[in-house]
């Protein structure tokens, strides 16, 4: 009786000393000549691999092709810490369409044919010595220190990629950083250069550049990749540039219906206390800035920026789609350069003469 009890325990042991065992070594060739061998090239030298076992005709293998060599390009293309390898299962397979699958998927790193020995490779990751083998594609992660995670697998392909993912990021292989950059240019109303205009980086709680006298900026960070960033554009120094009594007069013209402001940068340069409308507060508020009573606007910053090309939906009501739009934000992506264009209205500043680099 006590010998049945324990014949599961010892079968389970059993299963979990050969999911223990390291990575076989192997040798292969690539589809292009070229020859790799696990350890001595990789595994020995910190780095991880990940194999990708398939078959050129496979069907899911090639409808997840373009997202696995997009994430092979974001741990780096092979040139940092982690080595993708792809490698036929099927005896069918040649260099030759090994070769052509990898061009019609844009395909860079290496791929192996059962010429350059692709069959011994992949046996111990079929026979049942890491695992059911559940069919292609199936990827096996292994870490430098030869530590196999066999067969990550999610519900759909990209479930799939995103274990994929994290096993190679619980290798401890570092992801490594991209290219952030963008360029551009602020102008006042009358299209001259603002200067002092900060741009920061919301998800980083970082100011990365500031205009120049024309108005021009640039910057170029090194960002985690896989994802989007937030560029705000912010200009909140010397409130009282360019307010003065006339600003007051023209104001008072306004609300009293004399010479009523029609254009919406001139309605939001009106607004000081950001009320989402133009009254006599607004008068109260630039009165007491002039008279060194207040300091500034309060919540309303003393500039206010939106995209230079921006097309007012309601001109006459500007106010919401400033204030609730996030129109001073910009979405970046790493790896691609999109120059912007702002424009900055100063608030209080009704006449337009406010010097656009102070």
């Amino acid at each position: 009786m006590r010998t049945y009890l324990l014949t599961p325990c010892l079968i389970l042991l059993s299963c979990l000393n050969l999911l223990a065992q390291p990575a076989p070594d192997f040798s292969i060739t690539d589809s292009e000549g070229n020859s790799h061998q696990l350890y001595a090239d990789y595994l020995n030298q910190g780095k991880t691999v990940v194999l990708k076992l398939f078959f050129t005709s496979c069907p899911p293998c090639n409808a997840i092709a373009s997202s696995t060599e997009q994430l092979n390009q974001e741990w780096g293309g092979g040139n940092n810490d982690v080595v993708f390898i792809s490698l036929s299962i099927l005896s069918n397979d040649t260099d030759n369409l090994v070769n052509n699958y990898k061009a019609n998927h844009g395909i860079t790193y290496p791929g192996a044919s059962p010429a350059g020995g692709s069959l011994a490779a992949t046996a111990p990751y079929q026979n049942g010595t890491y695992g059911f083998f559940l069919g292609t594609p199936t990827f096996v992660v292994i870490a430098p220190d030869g530590t196999v995670d066999y067969d990550p697998r999610g519900s759909n392909q990209s479930a799939t990629i995103m274990e994929v993912d994290a096993a190679i990021e619980a290798t401890g292989a570092q992801r490594p950083l991209v290219s952030l950059a963008n360029n551009g240019s602020a102008v006042d109303p009358q299209d001259d250069g603002v200067a002092g205009m900060a741009l920061e980086i919301v998800e980083l709680d970082s100011m990365v550049a500031q205009t120049n006298s024309t108005g021009s900026y640039s910057f170029n960070l090194q960002v985690m990749p896989g994802q989007s960033y937030t560029l705000q554009a912010t200009k909140n120094i010397n409130p009282t540039n360019g307010v003065s009594t006339l600003d007051l007069i023209l104001l008072s013209q306004h609300i009293l219906g004399v010479q009523p402001i029609t254009d919406p940068e001139r309605l939001l340069a009106a607004d000081a206390n950001r009320s989402g409308g133009v009254s006599l507060l607004d008068q109260i508020r630039i009165r007491k800035l002039i008279l060194s009573i207040d300091s500034d606007f309060g919540e309303q910053p003393s500039w206010i920026v939106i995209p230079a090309d921006y097309d007012f939906q309601n001109p006459e009501d500007p106010f919401d789609e400033v204030y609730n739009g996030n129109l001073n934000q910009a979405v970046l992506t790493p790896g691609s350069l999109q120059p912007l264009q702002w424009k900055a209205i100063k608030v209080g500043d009704l006449n337009l003469d406010a010097n656009p680099r102070d």
